[in-house]
Formats: structure tokens, C-alpha cells, sequence
């Protein structure tokens, strides 16, 4: 395990990539997305002293170029074991789909999968959504 400021590095990269997928849910990524993204890695030590987010965020876009969304999602989710990371994911998701302030359907069904795949119950994800919003 590689630790960040405050965490795993894995862990903060497979955020990272989901906040990356999350951007990419309705095809396009808006500059607020991106910017959206570069901001909550900033703020947060789970996602300090990381690689360059560009590097993470090409990787990502290849990968997804060459699975598909669902695989991609079903990947990084199963990356993080650490609940904490879970909810962190969740969240900025969230936060990056809300940041172009258009919430297409498709940003709306990667929720869903997330919320799924992350193993978040209805409750959990509704006060993660309450907390994105701030």
C-alpha cells in the first residue's frame, strides 16, 4: 500500500478515475468537469501527492475508449475496498456531474451503477448527495 497525505494512493486513483469516468458519463467532459475534478483532488488529503491527474485522466479516457463504461466503472469500484473511499467516490462524482450544472440522463443512470457498485444503501447515498450539493 502506497499512502498519500492521508490515505492509499491506489484508493485515491481509482477516485480519481471515477471522477474522470463520472465526466465522461454524457459523452463529453465540460471544463467545469474538469475543473470541478482538479479542485476536489486539491481540497481533499485522501487525494494528495498523486501522480499528475492529466496522467490519471488519459488513462482512464484510453480505458474507457477500449472497455466501455460499464467494465470501467465495475473495475474501479471493486478497486476500492475502503469504505471511506467509497463515500468519497460517490460524492465527488456527484459533485463533478452537478459541475456543468446539466444533469443528463446518462449522469444520472452512472449514479445509479455507482451507487450499486459501491455497495452504498439508498440512505447513504442520499446524505452523500445532500453533501455534494454544499
Amino acid at each position: 500500500m502506497t499512502l498519500t497525505k492521508g490515505g492509499d494512493r491506489d484508493e485515491a486513483e481509482h477516485v480519481i478515475a471515477l471522477m474522470v469516468l463520472a465526466a465522461w458519463a454524457d459523452g463529453r467532459v465540460e471544463g467545469s468537469e474538469a475543473f470541478a475534478i482538479q479542485r476536489l483532488v486539491a481540497g481533499n488529503p485522501l487525494l494528495a501527492h498523486l501522480r499528475p491527474i492529466s496522467e490519471i485522466a488519459d488513462e482512464t479516457r484510453d480505458r474507457l475508449r477500449e472497455k466501455g463504461m460499464d467494465p470501467c466503472l465495475q473495475d474501479a469500484c471493486a478497486a476500492l475496498s475502503d469504505r471511506s473511499y467509497r463515500e468519497l467516490a460517490f460524492q465527488c462524482c456527484a459533485k463533478v456531474m452537478a459541475a456543468d450544472r446539466v444533469f443528463p440522463v446518462e449522469e444520472e443512470s452512472v449514479l445509479r451503477k455507482l451507487q450499486a457498485l459501491l455497495g452504498l444503501e439508498s440512505a447513504d447515498a442520499e446524505r452523500l448527495l445532500v453533501l455534494a450539493t454544499r
